[in-house]
């Protein structure tokens, strides 16, 4: 990997500090070496949280906390939000592409009434280092006739799941 992704999330520290000042917290990020960095969160001018930042691929980090991968290969311009969502509770979102339910999102109540099942827990298997989906997609819903739950994109206070058909899938795939 050529490009610093540390040296990118520091140029972007500033804008993140002035977002993230309604929280009263304040971001500080620190290049320990190529690809690797330190992310400090300070309130009321005391540290109160250290997470490692490690490169691993063109604008994306993994986010360790006491040695532990807390969140694999995280898009540093999504770095600011899962800052906030630390200190807000998340509520999941579930779109649907293809099918009855195409451009529908639904909350986790209305999925519920849907489900055919939850997909797996693989909270174990990642703290063996084992390669497995997202954490997001532990214990989501499964809905008959669309695959999925797919990780699509994190907001602030919110995560959306994306279900789509096998005809939207093998079309976007093409």
């Amino acid at each position: 990997m050529k490009e610093n992704v540390i040296k990118k999330i520091q140029n972007s520290e500033k804008r993140m500090n002035e977002n993230l000042k309604k929280l009263n917290i304040e971001v500080k990020i620190l290049d320990f070496h190529y690809n690797d960095g330190i992310m400090l969160i300070i309130k009321e001018q005391q540290i109160i949280k250290v997470f490692i930042l490690r490169g691993v691929a063109s604008g994306q980090v993994d986010i360790l906390e006491n040695e532990k991968i807390i969140e694999n290969g995280i898009f540093i311009d999504d770095l600011e939000i899962w800052i906030y969502n630390l200190y807000h509770p998340i509520k999941y979102l579930y779109e649907f592409v293809g099918g009855s339910l195409s451009g529908k999102i639904l909350t986790r109540e209305e999925i519920n009434k849907i489900a055919t099942g939850i997909t797996e827990n693989m909270e174990e298997q990642r703290e063996k280092g084992v390669i497995t989906h997202r954490k997001e997609l532990d214990n989501q819903p499964i809905v008959k006739e669309y695959l999925g739950p797919m990780f699509e994109k994190i907001d602030y206070g919110e995560i959306y799941l994306r279900y789509e058909t096998q005809e939207v899938y093998d079309a976007i795939s093409k």
